[in-house]
């Protein structure tokens, strides 16, 4: 062993790590660094120090070893950094007044990370050098993909740029992350640009510590990097590199829909104002209402349609470039666009190009419609065999290339309280994942499986919850197979084999089926304590707390479908402490689409079935009813996103969905926000009835009253619900925070409403804001209430 690898004791461990960790981890082979390479001298520094430093968290890829080296070179100080599997080590010698400075800019750079300072006794070092990566435990981060950087885009557009118009250009600020690493460290050699070469120019670049494509991993250019080829739909190539994306471009303009490979997977994308190509991409998607996401080319052109606050226009310019839910402009010269891209809808998602090849395609059409690449609820499709198999007949051209994606991640979907910070996350994927969510104490790794609908599943390692990336409806059999693939990848980034694990309790998710199949006596917890706990777990909250849990559908612990739920948490475990009257679902499932069948239910149930709107009646309402009145067919729920249903069934706003939540959003899109009228209701021993609801909204349509008062009438009195029950159940249970959760919240208009009215009262309210509010925070719960059982 080389004298420059001799264990220096007053680094501890270093750099032989000994392993505290779950002994089912795998082991890792250590990487020495080669005496060569070190340049360490004999002697030690007078009147100088030397500060050993670790850094963890996301700590790689974001370009903080160049950041020091540079920093150290600024303060003219000696030692290294390099990548480890536990993040970054920083040795640093030198003068007092230059350690003292060169620490304080370190822990002020705004990276996200963690270090730990030591002052040493160590050899002397010539100089600071970034030396070769080593394998150790890992405990560091994966990083996220971020999206193009200004730099990078100057130089996209500048006809003097070795990268002009190159579709691939990155830095250490930008670009590819997660997508393409298949272990950590991340180096090169451990991603799929590992068969792309880097020509001398770029090696240099790679290698020179004032470029910023100093230790830039997936740095490239036209000479050797990856390149774009166009296809048509039987896979035959027609075109490449500058030819591809001219042609591709004349094809978007002529009203072609193109399958386009982008980080984290495909895309379908046309001219978003071109009418009929959005309505041939609508019949060939089979998707004939739910809303289209579009790419507008920049700020001022999405302004153009939508609202945009200064909180929006933060997330649309962000590393993560999500897609954000922007309020559309009451503008009648736009209804036409509207209805197209996103009919009976508030608002329309729009994000910015976070790609070179997206800039390189908005700077000539300014709107473009760009929606997942992938048959409907499959997952989104990463290589040219999938595409072309899926979008054969959706996509009259592919634009693929040849970098590949090791991890698919659709794009994330956020929306904000109107001119408000308060964030709600839809969707949790690309940009987002794989960063960590604290968790509190440490403890084993625990696996949580998530549900079945809009799945993330996350893995805990000590005291973070790492969430998958947007998995999709485990009812799906491809899906099934992208849960389990990346249940493997998830463990092989964070080194850990979890031996515990947890997931819903309902007996038929296809989630909790995986999971009886791997582990044995794994933890079930009901689906609603989960999208409680998630909050918990998201805020750190220690109280007592009262959960508002509105959604679609959940396993309870009486056998029976929940929805409408109010969850005791007593600081230890959870209970039902009220819930919305039960009421009967004719035909089961199939009421998430003939919402007619709700509305009449209810009716059934409240004896005013006489009382039915005229336009339910050519439906078959008769054998709904003597369905409900037999019991057959007809489980009983909870659900407050089945009232919705039915409201919008009976008001006429929606009586049959297309999608999820398609009559819930048309809803609320219908809603005068002035009207400030409720609904009578009452809360007997822990029972909400419905009665008086469903008879005043009969009334108002009888009398003549709009739909619009009525869903905002609606909408009043679900808050007032939340009000009165939280007063009254926080007194008796003496509890200190209000959670709101459940996919129902993502409704704008009731949680905004709700939050303000409490807040008023002096109630603490919490809401998901950094993992989904949806079916996606569930794993994030779970772990936190299997953590909880073993303190």
């Amino acid at each position: 062993m080389s004298k420059a690898l001799k264990r220096n004791k007053s680094l501890g461990n270093y750099p032989f790590t000994k392993r505290i960790c779950h002994p089912a981890q795998s082991r890792r082979v250590y990487k020495f660094i080669d005496s060569a390479t070190s340049r360490r001298m004999t002697g030690t520094y007078n009147n100088a120090e030397s500060l050993f430093i670790k850094a963890s968290g996301t700590v790689q890829g974001v370009g903080l070893r160049p950041f020091v080296f540079n920093l150290a070179k600024k303060f003219g100080l000696a030692g290294f950094v390099r990548n480890t599997g536990a993040g970054v080590e920083i040795m640093a010698q030198g003068g007092k007044r230059a350690i003292s400075g060169f620490k304080d800019k370190l822990q002020k750079s705004g990276f996200d990370a963690s270090f730990i300072f030591k002052n040493i006794k160590a050899d002397k070092y010539a100089d600071f050098q970034i030396l070769k990566s080593i394998e150790t435990e890992i405990t560091s981060e994966v990083p996220a993909d971020l999206a193009v950087c200004e730099e990078c885009k100057k130089e996209l557009f500048d006809k003097k740029d070795k990268r002009f118009g190159y579709p691939f250009i990155n830095c250490v600020n930008c670009g590819p992350r997660f997508s393409i690493i298949k272990k950590l460290p991340y180096d090169r050699k451990n991603t799929t640009m590992l068969k792309f070469k880097m020509c001398p120019s770029c090696a240099s670049e790679y290698d020179d510590p004032s470029n910023r494509r100093f230790h830039a991993q997936p740095n490239a250019c036209p000479e050797c990097g990856p390149k774009l080829y166009l296809c048509d739909k039987n896979g035959r190539r027609l075109s490449e590199r500058d030819a591809a994306l001219k042609d591709a471009v004349k094809h978007l303009k002529n009203g072609k829909i193109i399958a386009l490979k982008s980080i984290g997977g495909y895309h379908l994308a046309c001219d978003a104002l071109n009418g009929k190509t959005v309505a041939a991409l609508r019949k060939r998607k089979d998707r004939p209402s739910k809303p289209f996401a579009v790419m507008a080319s920049g700020l001022d052109t999405a302004g153009k349609f939508c609202l945009v606050s200064k909180f929006e226009k933060e997330a649309l310019l962000s590393a993560a470039s999500p897609i954000v839910l922007l309020r559309k402009k009451s503008n009648k010269k736009y209804e036409k666009l509207f209805k197209s891209l996103a009919p009976a809808n508030p608002s329309l998602g729009v994000m910015l190009p976070y790609t070179p090849l997206q800039h390189l395609l908005s700077a000539e059409l300014p709107l473009l419609v760009m929606t997942s690449g992938n048959r409907s609820d499959e997952p989104v499709c990463i290589n040219e065999k999938e595409a072309f198999s899926a979008l054969k007949g959706t996509a009259d051209y592919f634009l693929a290339n040849d970098r590949d994606i090791e991890n698919r991640s659709d794009d994330s979907i956020v929306k904000f309280l109107p001119d408000s910070s308060e964030k709600i996350t839809i969707r949790r994927s690309r940009g987002y994942v794989p960063a960590p969510v604290n968790f509190g104490k440490a403890g084993e790794s625990i696996f949580a499986a998530g549900g079945d609908l809009k799945n993330n599943f996350c893995i805990t390692r000590n005291a973070k919850a790492y969430i998958s990336q947007f998995i999709g409806d485990l009812a799906h059999e491809q899906n099934l197979s992208f849960f389990a693939e990346s249940i493997k990848k998830t463990e092989k980034f964070l080194d850990v084999k979890p031996q515990k694990a947890v997931c819903d309790a309902h007996p038929a998710y296809f989630s909790s089926q995986y999971v009886k199949s791997k582990y044995k006596a794994p933890v079930q917890v009901y689906h609603h304590y989960a999208h409680a706990a998630s909050v918990i777990a998201e805020h750190g909250i220690k109280d007592r707390a009262l959960g508002f849990i509105f959604d679609g559908n959940g396993y309870g612990d009486d056998g029976r479908i929940w929805g409408g739920e109010v969850i005791l948490f007593d600081g230890s475990g959870f209970s039902r402490i009220a819930h919305f009257d039960y009421f009967a679902l004719p035909g089961g499932d199939i009421c998430v689409k003939e919402i007619w069948r709700v509305a009449v239910s209810l009716l059934q149930k409240h004896n005013l079935l006489h009382r039915l709107p005229e336009h339910i009646k050519k439906y078959p309402y008769k054998t709904a009813a003597k369905m409900v009145e037999s019991g057959i067919n007809s489980p009983l729920t909870s659900s407050a996103g089945r009232l919705f249903d039915a409201v919008a069934a009976l008001t006429g706003v929606k009586s049959e969905a297309s999608f999820e939540a398609e009559a819930a959003v048309a809803l609320e899109a219908a809603a005068v926000r002035t009207e400030r009228g409720i609904y009578e209701f009452s809360d007997n021993n822990g029972v909400i009835t419905l009665s008086g609801i469903i008879e005043s909204v009969l009334n108002d349509i009888e009398s003549g009253v709009s739909a619009g008062k009525i869903s905002a009438r609606f909408h009043n009195t679900l808050a007032e619900i939340i009000i009165r029950l939280a007063l009254k159940y926080s007194k008796q249970y003496d509890a200190k925070a209000v959670l709101l959760s459940g996919g129902v919240f993502q409704n704008t208009f009731l949680l905004e409403k709700a939050l303000a009215d409490l807040r008023l009262k002096g109630s603490k309210a919490y809401f998901n804001s950094e993992v989904p509010i949806n079916d996606g925070g569930l794993c994030l719960g779970q772990a936190y209430i299997k953590r909880q059982s073993e303190e």
